[in-house]
């Protein structure tokens, strides 16, 4: 005997868990790129080290710099999701212009989707700008100058 609700709730389970994988996925892959981010911006506090401590003996706070290289960091975490998520929806775009088959709908993507994977970003570049931050800003201006190559 063939029973068409137990097929209909096993895939919708098997849907359900599918979305959940990808889900964890993509977080997972901002993860590692805030990661990047992150020792990006660890690079460019060791390079710029003289100028944190110009910058502090002329009087910049700690907040001043912290704020400056937060924001260098959150800015750059944010762009690179911009061009990656613009990316994602031209790829499924040129996907859906395929010929498909009959029962698929193609490669959706919600507005909600979009905006969760917005709001994972600016969390992550947040936490992989805030690291870099605190460490320039925590400098003693007499060491960065001081500071050797």
């Amino acid at each position: 005997m063939w029973n068409t609700a137990l097929e209909t709730v096993f895939f919708n389970k098997m849907i359900s868990s599918m979305r959940e994988f990808f889900i964890a996925v993509s977080i997972i892959t901002l993860a590692l790129g805030g990661i990047g981010v992150m020792n990006i911006m660890l690079i460019s506090v060791k390079e710029r080290t003289k100028e944190i401590g110009i910058r502090k003996a002329l009087g910049a706070t700690s907040g001043n710099v912290l704020r400056q290289f937060f924001s260098e960091g959150l800015l750059l975490t944010l762009l690179s999701g911009t061009i990656g998520l613009g990316i994602g929806i031209g790829l499924c775009k040129l996907v859906n212009m395929l010929p498909l088959p009959m029962r698929f709908s193609g490669m959706i993507i919600t507005w909600q989707t979009a905006a969760f994977s917005v709001c994972i970003l600016a969390l992550i570049g947040i936490a992989a700008a805030m690291y870099p931050a605190r460490r320039a800003a925590e400098m003693v201006p007499i060491e960065a100058l001081r500071y050797e190559m």
